[in-house]
């Protein structure tokens, strides 16, 4: 196919720089948008246009997208936890960037999402983030993947120092190792996964919340891709499978399709970031989910850590 020019929203951050470096790898131009596009590095179809999202208005974005095929808004309020981590912000950014790619009448848009817009299956109009029982099997699903683990010691601030020793004491409880200082430690994890006044869970809201842009307006052309729970780097595989509008999970071993979706534990889906930049990729180039809101996910995704971010060189 020919090549586009393709705007990245974010182009530093971790689905940022896969996409980037996926998009360049499959010939197209990529325009990097971020306060510091250069770190991803140099390349002859990378254009670096620097601006700071958050101090700038609707109009000083929109300057930054005139002329681009494809804007895929990759934006990540998460570069630790902290206020940009929050509701207001992450929702606010989201409808700041999406009138700029309309003023600069963007032919497609291409949101990166959150699970937490995802319906949960057997609850209508339920999402991931109204179910106490989703961030406690997210919690478990965490404790046991150390390429989970992994990522988050790059974003997580203090909690990731919290994982961590969880996840030790989830591996000595798993080896029959298990003392009472470790089940006091899962436990208060679980507690601590299962409060829905966090601010995990107010950032999971958010991310449902900005679909809400999206569901039913057809006055422009969109995309609306949230990863599955489990999204974190790991290993390229190019495959993926689709789930529209609900939150896809494994199937218990013996049930039958139909009540396959009573509970969550141990049957959260993943995806690696590198296999989400190939699903970005796909979609920027073949355009079949124009105004759909749906999940891509590797059934069966080992647990190999893999980088949090990529550079061009």
């Amino acid at each position: 196919m020919s090549s586009l020019k393709v705007g990245v929203i974010g182009a530093t951050g971790m689905t940022g720089s896969h996409a980037t470096v996926e998009l360049i790898n499959r010939g197209h131009h990529v325009v990097g948008v971020s306060r510091d596009p250069s770190r991803v590095g140099k390349h002859e179809r990378y254009e670096p246009r620097s601006i700071d999202l958050g101090s700038s208005d609707v109009l000083d974005i929109s300057k930054q997208l005139y002329g681009l095929d494809v804007v895929v808004n990759a934006y990540g309020p998460h570069s630790q936890l902290g206020s940009s981590f929050a509701y207001r912000s992450f929702v606010e950014m989201t409808r700041k960037i999406l009138l700029a790619s309309r003023e600069a009448h963007v032919p497609y848009f291409v949101m990166v999402g959150g699970a937490g817009s995802l319906e949960i299956p057997d609850k209508p109009y339920m999402t991931a983030a109204d179910d106490a029982r989703f961030f406690t099997a997210y919690g478990r699903a965490m404790l046991a993947s150390e390429a989970y683990i992994m990522h988050c010691q790059d974003w997580a601030g203090d909690f990731a120092t919290r994982l961590r020793t969880a996840r030790d004491a989830w591996l000595a409880e798993r080896d029959g190792k298990g003392t009472d200082a470790t089940k006091k430690v899962l436990e208060d994890m679980e507690k601590t996964m299962a409060d829905m006044n966090s601010q995990g869970v107010d950032f999971i809201t958010g991310a449902r919340a900005t679909y809400m842009f999206f569901d039913g307006n057809t006055s422009f052309k969109w995309t609306y891709i949230a990863p599955p729970p489990l999204y974190r780097p790991g290993t390229r595989t190019g495959l993926y499978t689709v789930e529209l509008d609900r939150m896809p999970l494994q199937l218990q071993k013996g049930a039958e399709s139909g009540d396959s979706f009573s509970i969550f534990d141990g049957r959260l889906q993943s995806i690696s970031v590198p296999d989400m930049a190939v699903a970005i990729a796909d979609e920027v180039e073949q355009q079949t989910k124009v105004w759909k809101h749906w999940c891509p996910y590797t059934d069966g995704l080992d647990d190999r850590p893999g980088p949090t971010y990529v550079t061009l060189t």
